[in-house]
C-alpha cells in the first residue's frame, strides 16, 4: 500500500479526532464512577473495550460518510480519495461496515447496557449520513451520536438489572451535557458557514454562532461556579483557547483551521466537568493532553 493511500485512509477516517472521543468517554466514566459507587471496581479490560468500541464506531461512521457523499464530492471535491479513484467505493463501504459491526460487538462484550447505547450511536450515524446533505436538522443526529457517548460510558459500569433500577435523577446530567456539547458543535458549523457565505452577513448572524460556541459555559460551568469557585480554572482555559481560535479566524479567515482547532478543543469542553468530579487531580491533566494530541494528529491527516 502506497504512502498516499495510507494518508488518504487516515484522512477519510478523521482519526485525528479520536482523542476527543476518548475525552467524552472519560467524562462519562467519571460520572458513572461517582454516581454508582456500588457498581464495583472499574475493569481495565472493560475500559479498553469501551475506548476501542467508540473508536470503531467513530471511524466507521466517518468512512460511511465518505462512501455516501461520493456524488457530492465528485462535483465539489474531486480531489477526495474516492472521486480521485485512489480508493474504491466498495472498499470503503466494507471497511465502514466492518468497523461499525466491530464497535457494536466490542460494546456488547462489556455489558448489554453498553451495546444498547452503541446501537443508539449507530442509529444516529446512519440517519446523519443519509440526511446531512439534505436537511439542516440532521445536525441533531450528529450531536446525538456524540452525546450518547456520555451515558454509554457512564452506564457501562452497571449490569442490566442495575441499569433498570436507576433513579430518574441519575439521568438529569446527560441533557445538560448534550446541550453544552451540542451547542458547541452547532457553533462550529454555524461559524464556518457564516465565514464562507458569499452573501453579506449581519451582526446577529455573526454573533449567534459565537454564543453557541459558549454553550458549555452556560450548561457546564454556569451551575458549577456557584458552588465550586475553583471551576473558574478550566473555564478560564476554555475561554482563552476559544478566544484565540476565534480571533485567528477573524484575522486569517482560514475556516479549515478554525474547524480543526475547535474540534481539537472538545476535551477542554469536557474538562469543565472533569475538573469538578475527578476523584484524583491526576485526571486534570488528561483533557489538555488529549486536546494537544488531537492537534498533533492533525499534522498527519486533517480532522475534517
Amino acid at each position: 500500500m502506497s504512502r498516499q493511500k495510507v494518508i488518504d485512509l487516515l484522512a477519510m477516517s478523521r482519526f485525528a479526532n479520536l482523542p476527543t472521543v476518548w475525552s467524552n468517554a472519560l467524562l462519562g466514566l467519571l460520572i458513572g464512577y461517582g454516581s454508582f459507587p456500588d457498581s464495583g471496581h472499574i475493569c481495565p479490560l472493560c475500559l479498553c473495550l469501551i475506548a476501542l468500541s467508540l473508536s470503531c464506531l467513530y471511524l466507521g461512521g466517518c468512512f460511511l460518510n465518505d462512501w455516501h457523499d461520493v456524488a457530492f464530492d465528485r462535483e465539489h471535491r474531486p480531489e477526495r480519495p474516492i472521486p480521485a479513484a485512489r480508493w474504491s467505493r466498495q472498499s470503503i463501504l466494507l471497511l465502514a461496515l466492518s468497523l461499525l459491526g466491530a464497535g457494536i460487538i466490542l460494546s456488547a462484550l462489556v455489558t448489554p447496557v453498553s451495546a444498547l447505547f452503541a446501537l443508539g450511536i449507530l442509529l444516529c450515524i446512519l440517519i446523519y449520513t443519509k440526511w446531512h446533505k439534505l436537511h439542516p436538522a440532521s445536525f441533531i443526529f450528529m450531536a446525538g451520536a456524540r452525546a450518547l457517548i456520555y451515558p454509554l460510558a457512564a452506564f457501562s459500569l452497571l449490569s442490566w438489572e442495575q441499569f433498570t433500577k436507576i433513579s430518574p435523577q441519575s439521568w438529569a446530567i446527560f441533557p445538560l451535557l448534550a446541550l453544552g456539547l451540542g451547542g458547541y458543535i452547532l457553533g462550529i458549523s454555524l461559524t464556518a458557514r457564516a465565514e464562507t457565505s458569499k452573501n453579506p452577513i449581519g451582526e446577529v448572524a455573526k454573533t449567534f454562532p459565537i454564543l453557541c460556541l459558549c454553550a458549555p459555559i452556560i450548561f457546564f460551568s454556569g451551575p458549577q461556579i456557584l458552588f465550586y469557585p475553583a471551576a473558574v480554572i478550566p473555564l478560564a482555559l476554555f475561554v482563552i483557547v476559544l478566544a484565540f481560535i476565534v480571533r485567528r479566524l477573524r484575522s486569517t479567515h482560514d475556516v479549515g483551521a478554525f474547524v480543526s482547532r475547535t474540534l481539537a478543543a472538545i476535551p477542554l469542553v469536557d474538562f469543565l466537568f472533569i475538573f469538578i468530579i475527578a476523584p484524583h487531580f491526576i485526571f486534570w491533566i488528561i483533557p489538555p493532553l488529549l486536546a494537544l494530541a488531537a492537534l498533533g494528529l492533525q499534522k498527519i491527516a486533517p480532522a475534517t
